[in-house]
């Protein structure tokens, strides 16, 4: 796998963990000296810079490879741990399958397979002259980005001026807002040359916004019955938002990668 590859993997697994880091800034804010971080909260916020820097570094070929196979080896046993701890040993000891966390399972497997292209080499593919195809695949990025950077704005919107929610916190309107910005990096820099430095970030918050939604799911068809007096249309809403802004985010970083390519890609 060429560094490029690899660094957009890092980059895209550390954007996956924003959404957690953030949040251990944001209740350490809130709550001053009576949060009281623990462990995996600290393993998240190392192994979220180390994922990011690196990544950044190997995008910019500024890195050795032994450092990300040692960063991914790392990130891979954390979320091997967390699944066993919160799915595997839950299951095994209940006979009952538990909400699944889609996110860790999805970004291991993406880890693995990370760690697996680091020992295999791939030919070079002859390039092939840039013509106006790539224009096509460029301009359905920005306007998904578009469509999500407006979405992303109304979500925010929603909550801040929304009462008491369920499950939505204020912490909500902020991750829309980073999400936004990324959705307008995606449209300036679409028009002209997208690059991993905004499509792999944007393809890791949105892959969080869509694991987010699927959790959610699970969780409201498994104790909906019981709270579904206390969930407001302004929440559904917001549920429904969080899926919406996953699928058009994860579209429109597609659609950009693929602009990116030297080698034609056909629909």
């Amino acid at each position: 796998m060429k560094r490029q590859d690899n660094g957009f993997i890092m980059l895209f697994l550390g954007a996956t963990l924003l959404p957690n880091f953030s949040s251990f800034l944001y209740s350490w804010a809130i709550n001053g000296s009576d949060f009281k971080p623990n462990w995996i909260l600290w393993v998240t916020l190392s192994l979220t810079i180390l994922l990011i820097i690196f990544g950044i570094l190997t995008l910019l070929e500024k890195t050795i490879l032994l450092a990300n196979l040692l960063i991914l080896l790392g990130y891979s046993v954390f979320q091997s741990w967390m699944l066993w701890q919160n799915q595997f040993e839950p299951w095994i000891k209940n006979g009952e399958l538990g909400l699944i966390d889609y996110s860790r399972l999805i970004t291991l497997l993406v880890a693995l397979i990370g760690i697996a292209y680091l020992f295999i080499k791939t030919p070079e593919k002859p390039a092939v002259i840039a013509t106006d195809w790539q224009k096509k695949w460029r301009w359905a990025g920005v306007f998904f980005a578009i469509l999500g950077l407006g979405v992303s704005i109304t979500l925010a919107v929603i909550v801040l001026s929304g009462e008491e929610f369920f499950f939505t916190t204020p912490f909500d309107a902020y991750l829309g807002i980073g999400i936004a910005f990324f959705f307008l990096l995606a449209t300036i820099f679409g028009f002209r040359k997208p690059n991993a430095f905004i499509t792999a970030p944007l393809l890791g918050l949105s892959f969080n916004f869509l694991t987010e939604y699927l959790w959610l799911e699970q969780l409201l068809r498994k104790i909906g019955s019981q709270i579904g007096s206390q969930i407001g249309q302004d929440e559904n809403t917001i549920v429904a938002l969080k899926l919406i802004i996953g699928t058009l985010g994860i579209f429109a970083s597609v659609f950009l990668i693929i602009a990116t390519q030297k080698k034609k890609f056909e629909a």
